[in-house]
């Protein structure tokens, strides 16, 4: 394992990475490295010329999109199964919070720094971060009642295996519900999540 500062112009996603971030999300991710810079070092392996990136994939875009010229990274030697095994393991790997932490951090950093400025890096939506910021704070069905609507609000991915002409239609699908999900007000923040919702709610409501 070495670690190392390698050109942007020699990196490459991995071809078969299933790890996707949708436009809102990546403007979040966009927003953190331009506030933080990149903290977390790319993994990538050396592969016929290039180095493959297995886990940052969508790091590395946003360092596309911001013309850096070299990229920290951690080098490994693997063979495919192994580089594919660890791809998985480092996106997929998380833990579960302690609400009651996490209550207590939201509170800290949301009396430092405005909430319009917090929203633009987590991926939380305002009145998720309200309910999140507010647990501990009131009385105990209030909590409950907070701990619950956090619960409701928080979001969730949904993979789908789409041939290709599969996946044009539905993104055009979703392109031309587009215009409706910007004027519908939802606690969800993802502008082509909510298009999905709203055209499948039109679907059921004309069943």
């Amino acid at each position: 394992m070495v670690r190392t500062d390698l050109p942007l112009g020699i990196l490459k996603e991995a071809a078969w990475n299933p790890n996707q971030l949708d436009e809102k999300t990546l403007e979040k991710l966009k927003q953190s490295i331009k506030r933080y810079g990149l903290v977390e070092n790319l993994v990538v392996r050396s592969k016929d010329g290039y180095f493959e990136v297995l886990s940052g994939n969508q790091r590395l875009k946003v360092l596309a999109e911001l013309n850096l010229q070299t990229v920290p990274c951690i080098v490994l030697e693997l063979d495919d199964s192994e580089a594919k095994l660890l791809a998985q393991a480092l996106n997929h790997i998380h833990g579960v919070d302690d609400l009651g932490l996490r209550a207590q951090l939201l509170r800290e950093i949301l009396s430092q720094i405005k909430q319009e400025e917090v929203l633009l890096v987590l991926p939380e939506s305002s009145d998720n971060l309200t309910s999140l910021a507010s647990i501990g704070q009131e009385e105990l069905s209030v909590q409950l009642q907070n701990w619950q609507q956090s619960r409701l609000t928080k979001l969730s991915h949904l993979n789908f295996q789409l041939t290709n002409d599969q996946k044009k239609v539905v993104e055009e699908a979703i392109t031309r519900f587009i215009p409706f999900a910007r004027g519908n007000k939802s606690d969800n923040p993802t502008l082509r999540g909510q298009a999905l919702y709203l055209l499948c709610q039109s679907y059921l409501g004309k069943e």
